[in-house]
């Protein structure tokens, strides 16, 4: 082969793995902002959610660490659709989980434990600490 075909080939090549390169990130970012769009809505959820004498308040683990493990808690109470936001919830830490196994993502390996209680402070749920 001579080398201005050699040249031509070789420049058609990094172009093609550049390319492929960019629709990858691309996608990877893509997921990313859909997996924060989703936590953002479950937040606003759980923070809408109100408390006084007749909600129970609950917590929730949130997210997957690509080691395992939830990335964390939020609290919220009864005074929401339950069903709808803890299916919700299983969604997106089912998503997540989907990202890390794709994409190769690596997180911290700590443990990240559930709140150990949880007060009705200004008519809302909040983590005792």
């Amino acid at each position: 082969m001579n080398r201005p075909n050699l040249f031509f080939y070789s420049v058609i090549l990094c172009a093609t793995l550049f390319t492929s390169s960019c629709k990858k990130e691309d996608k990877q970012n893509k997921e990313r902002e859909e997996l924060e769009q989703l936590y953002n809505q479950i937040k606003d959820i759980a923070e809408s959610s109100t408390c006084g004498q007749n909600q129970e308040l609950k917590h929730i683990a949130v997210g997957a660490k690509a080691c395992g493990g939830p990335t964390s808690y939020l609290v919220y109470s009864t005074s929401i659709n339950v069903t709808e936001f803890e299916t919700l919830v299983l969604q997106y830490n089912e998503k997540q989980k989907n990202y890390n196994n794709k994409w190769g993502a690596i997180s911290d390996c700590t443990i990240v434990g559930p709140p150990k209680s949880i007060v009705c402070e200004n008519g809302k749920p909040k983590i005792n600490n």
